[in-house]
């Protein structure tokens, strides 16, 4: 946890010095988060580094930048649910479901104000409510939530957030909602509850990504991670996630080298684009289909993190 760190809040902080080793251990410390996926933690510790004046303005750029992706797409970081399940999610689960089934029992009004919050809460609201009422076995909370989701055009992770809360409920069959400009049509049963039900030649993509950085840059995959998780949040449904389905064994270094360069550029503000595309064995007649994978991450980042110009 955070507080096995010293955090100095006092204003005279700006006389103070980040030494080496305190800057190395605080480092390891953050490494340590971002692999364990405590990423409220991660956050507090970097707004503390920030407040140094006196660190690298490299270093400091980094830590913006990382901070600023945390914020931007990865929602739940500020999520209080998501930021307090540290330990086995298996057990998490088994109490959270006996939590809301005795909740759901004490008072009859629970189901309904989590259905408000869903109606008119925040995006981290929403996904609180979401996470609650994927346990209510009622048929009249899983219908007002296929309602609230097919009303109107809504954020791509919290649509996802709302097929996983469907599918848990034990809800089946096609459901069509607006989404990315249009109508779509999926299944409920088939939406992947976690990064392993996601087809295989997907997964390869982003596996791809930490086979490349793993030796000169170990954290970057974590990064990827995340935001490969929202992007296919964002893809869900439309025809981007069927083309990544059905995509060729060449696709997958096309798509790993296109994440690998969109983050890469937003991370540390420049890639060297051909150094990158030849770690990936990316030749000629491969680059057509780059520019495409390129173009729609570029439209997902945009989406996601718009340009404040």
């Amino acid at each position: 946890m955070i507080s096995e760190v010293i955090i100095i809040t006092d204003p005279s902080i700006n006389n103070l010095i980040l030494f080496p080793k305190t800057e190395q251990y605080y480092e390891e410390e953050l490494t340590r988060f971002l692999k364990t996926e405590q990423y409220s933690d991660a956050l507090q510790l970097l707004t503390f580094l920030l407040q140094f004046p006196t660190v690298d303005h490299h270093k400091t750029e980094q830590w913006e930048a990382l901070r600023n992706w945390l914020y931007t797409m990865y929602p739940e970081t500020m999520f209080p649910m998501a930021s307090s399940l540290e330990d086995d999610p298996e057990e998490e689960t088994d109490l959270l479901r006996q939590y809301i089934q005795d909740k759901t029992a004490d008072d009859d009004a629970f189901a309904p104000k989590l259905l408000n919050m869903l109606k008119d809460g925040t995006l981290e609201q929403q996904v609180n409510a979401l996470e609650q009422l994927a346990f209510i076995d009622q048929s009249d909370v899983s219908q007002r939530v296929k309602e609230w989701l097919c009303e109107k055009p809504r954020h791509p992770h919290i649509q996802f957030k709302a097929l996983q809360a469907l599918k848990q409920m034990g809800e089946r069959g096609f459901i069509e909602f607006p989404k990315n400009g249009e109508k779509i049509l999926v299944e409920i049963e088939e939406t992947p509850m976690s990064p392993e039900d996601f087809p295989s030649r997907i997964r390869d993509m982003i596996r791809r990504v930490g086979d490349i950085s793993e030796i000169s840059q170990p954290d970057f995959v974590f990064f990827a991670k995340q935001t490969w998780q929202e992007f296919l949040a964002y893809a869900y449904g439309t025809s981007i996630y069927t083309d990544l389905q059905n995509a060729e064994e060449g696709a997958v270094d096309v798509w790993a080298s296109a994440l690998h360069a969109i983050l890469q550029e937003k991370l540390f503000g420049s890639v060297n684009r051909e150094e990158l595309l030849d770690n990936y064995g990316i030749v000629d007649s491969m680059k057509l289909q780059w520019k495409r994978a390129n173009l729609v991450l570029q439209a997902f980042i945009k989406q996601f993190n718009p340009d404040p110009s």
